[in-house]
Order: structure tokens, then C-alpha cells, then sequence
């Protein structure tokens, strides 16, 4: 994988980026774009929502705005509600997800031992396979009182849109927590694929971290029918409204 091998429908991805939107503003929420993560990881602290972890923390990373951004919910009162990052992980073969995941995971977590995580020699096979433009979606979180509405879900789905129309990339994914796993909410993110235990772990891990990561994806042919199903969704309820 390195690329798209297809001419995107920019009309249709906008179709769907503007239904999303409508269901942000139908709860009075405004929709902003941004690739500080000071300024996110700020804005958390100040509404009490939970703060980066490690694939995201300004204190680990640094990126620039071609590298990843942020997409934030907020309300009246200009307080943040909601937020989910993107990431963009360029590689070419030989090297592989896998690859980037043992470096990057020994890098950004501790152990309970006092130094970092290492994955075991031995990995499963499905990280082995993807290489290319790769997108991480993570750092997903909604406040408390915004909960129930599906505002996780529909941010998880714009990033994706989003990550696509801006990098053209081939595979995206996003890890889930065993002890976090809820079968409805990976779909209604709009991924379509699900991988228990992607990971083999070197060693004791910390409480932040579940043995039982689970990698949920989507290839770029997957976003593009995301697409066409929110577009699709859209019409019928926009048909639905005026046959009331």
C-alpha cells in the first residue's frame, strides 16, 4: 500500500462532512479544526476532560499540521465537549506497521518496571501486511453530559473523512482496549474491521495499557463507502422531514 489508486468523489465527501456537521449544530455545537496540541491538551484541562495519552501528549510529541490535527467539539460557552486526533504515518516497504508499533510503543508507554513497553519478537500477522499512507485516530473523548448522543462516534467518522481528503491515505485505524470493548461504538466510528490481541507483548504491563489492544480499520475503499452511507442516511431523513 502507498497511496490511492482511484480519484476521490470530492463532491460526495463533502456531502458527508456537511451531514455530519448539521448533527454537531443540531446540538448547538460548533465544529473547529487545529494542530496545536498544547492548545487542545489546554482546553481539556480547563473543561476536566480526561488529558493525551502517549500517541498524542505535546510532552512525547511534536508534530506539525502535514503531520496530524485534532477535531474539537464546543459549546455556547466556548467550552470544549468533545475531541478525537488524527495521524499521519507515512511508510514504505520493508518497512511495516508492525515496525513503526515497536518503536513507537517503546517510546511513549512505561513499563511497570520502571523503563518502556517492548512488544514480543513474534507479532501477528495483520500489522506485518500494512504498510504505505497510514492514519491513526485516537484520543477520542466526550464530556459526561454530552454522553448518549453519538458525538464520539460521528467525530471518529469525520476524522476519517477528513484524513482522507487530506492525505489520501490507504489504511486507517484506531486501537480499542479489551476491558473498553463495545461492539456497537468501533462500528458506529464507522470501522468495519476488528482484530483482537494485535499485539504481543515482552513483559509486564502498566494499567494503562490492556494485553488485549484491539486494532479496528478501515482501508481507503471502506472510508469511501462510509461516505456513501452517510450521504445515503442524510437524504432519507432529509426525505423523512418533509414528508412530515
Amino acid at each position: 500500500m502507498s497511496g490511492l489508486d482511484f480519484e476521490l468523489n470530492l463532491v460526495q465527501l463533502r456531502r458527508a462532512w456537511a451531514a455530519i456537521d448539521r448533527e454537531f449544530s443540531s446540538h448547538g455545537l460548533v465544529l473547529r479544526r487545529g494542530s496545536n496540541f498544547e492548545q487542545i491538551e489546554a482546553l481539556a484541562a480547563a473543561g476536566n476532560l480526561p488529558l493525551l495519552e502517549g500517541h498524542w501528549t505535546p510532552s512525547l510529541n511534536t508534530y506539525t499540521p502535514s503531520q496530524a490535527f485534532w477535531l474539537g467539539l464546543f459549546d455556547e460557552e466556548g467550552g470544549l465537549v468533545g475531541r478525537v486526533c488524527a495521524r499521519f504515518d507515512p511508510m514504505e516497504y520493508p518497512v511495516c506497521l508492525t515496525d513503526f508499533w515497536r518503536r513507537y510503543f517503546h517510546r511513549c508507554y512505561p513499563n511497570v518496571e520502571g523503563g518502556q513497553v517492548q512488544l514480543a519478537a513474534q507479532q501477528p500477522r495483520v500489522g506485518q501486511r500494512i504498510t504505505g499512507h497510514v492514519v491513526y485516530i485516537g484520543g477520542t473523548v466526550v464530556s459526561g453530559d454530552w454522553q448518549g448522543k453519538k458525538l464520539g462516534a460521528l467525530l471518529n467518522r469525520l476524522a476519517q473523512i477528513e484524513a482522507l481528503d487530506e492525505w489520501r491515505a490507504n489504511f486507517f485505524y484506531g486501537w480499542v482496549q479489551g476491558f473498553n470493548f463495545k461492539d456497537g461504538f468501533w462500528r458506529d466510528c464507522g470501522f468495519t474491521r476488528a482484530h483482537f490481541n494485535a499485539l504481543r507483548w515482552a513483559g509486564p504491563l502498566p494499567k494503562t495499557l490492556d494485553p488485549n489492544l484491539i486494532l479496528v480499520a478501515n482501508t481507503a475503499d471502506d472510508v469511501c463507502d462510509l461516505i456513501d452511507r452517510i450521504v445515503d442516511e442524510d437524504r432519507a431523513a432529509s426525505s423523512d422531514r418533509k414528508a412530515v
